[in-house]
């Protein structure tokens, strides 16, 4: 399997998982799309956009979502999740990003 193409699921996993945690992450997703620097295609590429996004979003109710994701995410990816506050939404794609390729 090339890379690309497994960066491509490892992105459809991601976006899944924020469906899953979102009943209404269609609006979400797109409004961020339309009005800020956030591209739905490159969440894995630019996680830090989306955190900052979903953040200016939902403000502190972000870090909740956020947990959520990726603990939904982490077991798609069948990886064990372990919470830690000091990790950002971003070193946990990367983690995941590191471990799944």
């Amino acid at each position: 399997m090339s890379v690309i193409i497994e960066l491509d699921e490892f992105n459809d996993k991601l976006v899944e998982s924020i469906d899953e945690v979102l009943s209404f992450s269609k609006v979400v997703l797109n409004f961020l799309e339309l009005n800020t620097a956030f591209k739905r295609g490159e969440i894995v590429k630019n996680p830090g956009v989306f955190s900052s996004e979903l953040e200016d979003l939902f403000g502190d109710s972000a870090n909740g979502i956020e947990e959520l994701i990726v603990e939904r995410f982490y077991l798609k990816i069948k990886m064990k999740y372990i919470r830690s506050r000091d990790k950002s939404f971003s070193e946990y794609v990367s983690e995941a990003l590191n471990s799944y390729i």
